[in-house]
Formats: C-alpha cells, structure tokens, sequence
C-alpha cells in the first residue's frame, strides 16, 4: 500500500491526489501517533519502544497537512501566522507544565515550528526578498528553543521542504524540495546515535520516520477516494493538541 518517497510527494502536489476526508484522516492518524507518543515520553516508565515509533510519524504527517493548507491563500498567510502565534503562545504554558522534568523550561512547542514558517512565508509574500531575510532571522532564533522538545532546525528544515513541494513551483524547485524533505525525514529522530546503536536507530527512528508516513497517507487515500468531504471541524488540530496536552498535565501532576 505504501509508495515510494518521491512518489508519494509527487502525488501529493497535485491538488486532486488527496481528498478532504482522506486528508482528515491523515490528521486523525497523526493525533493518534502524537497521543501514543507524549503518553509513552511522559507516563509510561520505562519508555515502550514500539509506542516509541509509532510517534516517528506525528511531525511529518502534521507538516504535510500544514503544508497543504497554508499557500492556499497567500493573501490569508498574514492572517494565519498571528492565529498560530496565538494559538502556540497559549499552548506554552501547558506544554510546560506536562513536559516538566523531561525537557528544559524554556523548550517551545511544536506550534512554534509552524508559526516561524508562515510568518516567514507572510513576510516574503508582502515584503519579497527582505521580507524572506526577516524571516530566515526569525526561524534563526527560533532554532535553539525549539531543539530540546520540537526538533529545532531539523523541524524547521522539514517545514520549509514540505512548504517547496506542496507549492506552485517549477519542476526542479520541487526536486530540491523533495531531496530536503528526505533528508530532513531521515535526520528529525536518532540521528546523533546512528553510530553508537545503529539497529536501534533505524528500527526505531529513521525507518518509522520515513514508512509510517508514507503508509498513513496512502492507506487514507485508499480509504477516502477523490470527491469525499472532510469530517473533522476547522482547527481542531490545535484544539486536540492543546486538550490532549492538558490532560497529560493534570495526570502527571496528579502522579507527582
């Protein structure tokens, strides 16, 4: 069921390649994934390595959707960055509290990825070639913030890369987007210990990283064919992450 990498980010540029519910679906999987993974970081002792990668695909499937959806309306990207802005700043001090003890104080959210991202997008789409250099600045400082808990320029790299291959983009932008989506998929989890637990590392990091994405978006692709509507309300994807975080927050205060 799966595709090839390329392929598969192929497939996904082209607007008719990927229904509404299917892309629903995706978000489902990836709130799944998400969900099995901070509750195995944050209340599973020892960590369960299989649940362990089964979270590899939370981060890319989300990018994707992201990705998807942000350049759709380039007039909008304004627009969205202050929303994702608000909604990773609100975020924060929840994030905190659950990942209290298993990451530094001042580790940002996941959000903060996506909002960097657009803003930087908004910025290139209103001010062109110095609006990009702002932009680049931000997600420069953002960079050490977010490496204890969100990926930091790894995730960035990623963002980017899926933002070229989603685009209106001519064909060898797309190949350059592809190759740096690769790259930053095989280098987002374990890297650093290729060397001292090779087999661990890629059975448990590298290759979920990269076929437990692919899988997802093509099983939902399978399962919801061109023509079929979206399911899921509008944003819920930050509602879901902020909830889902709470939760985890009050157990783990609960616990303590």
């Amino acid at each position: 069921m799966s595709l090839p990498v390329p392929d598969v980010l192929h497939r996904i540029h082209t607007a008719e390649a990927l229904s509404p519910a299917a892309l629903d679906m995706i978000k489902v999987l990836a709130l799944i994934a998400m969900l099995v993974d901070h509750t195995n970081t944050l209340l599973m002792t020892p960590p369960e390595p299989l649940m362990y990668a089964l979270g590899r695909m939370a981060f890319p499937l989300f990018t994707l959707i992201w990705a998807m959806n942000v350049q759709r309306t380039p007039e909008r990207l304004q627009a969205r960055a202050n929303r994702m802005w608000i909604w990773a700043v609100v975020t924060q001090p929840v994030f905190s509290l659950a990942f209290a003890g298993h990451q530094p104080w001042w580790a940002l959210n996941i959000l903060f990825v996506f909002a960097g991202v657009t803003q930087l997008l908004a910025l290139q789409y209103r001010f062109g070639a110095k609006g990009m250099a702002v932009g680049v600045l931000l997600l420069a400082i953002l960079t050490w913030p977010l490496s204890p808990a969100s990926y930091g320029l790894t995730g960035l790299t990623l963002a980017c890369g899926m933002v070229i291959v989603t685009g209106r983009q001519p064909p060898v932008v797309r190949r350059a987007g592809t190759a740096l989506c690769i790259l930053s998929l095989v280098s987002l989890n374990g890297i650093s210990h290729l060397l001292s637990l090779p087999e661990d590392t890629l059975l448990l990091a590298t290759l979920p990283t990269l076929i437990f994405p692919l899988a997802a978006i093509s099983m939902s692709n399978w399962l919801f064919p061109a023509g079929d509507r979206r399911f899921m309300p509008r944003h819920f994807f930050y509602m879901a992450y902020t909830g889902h975080l709470f939760v985890i927050a009050v157990i783990v205060q609960g616990i303590r």
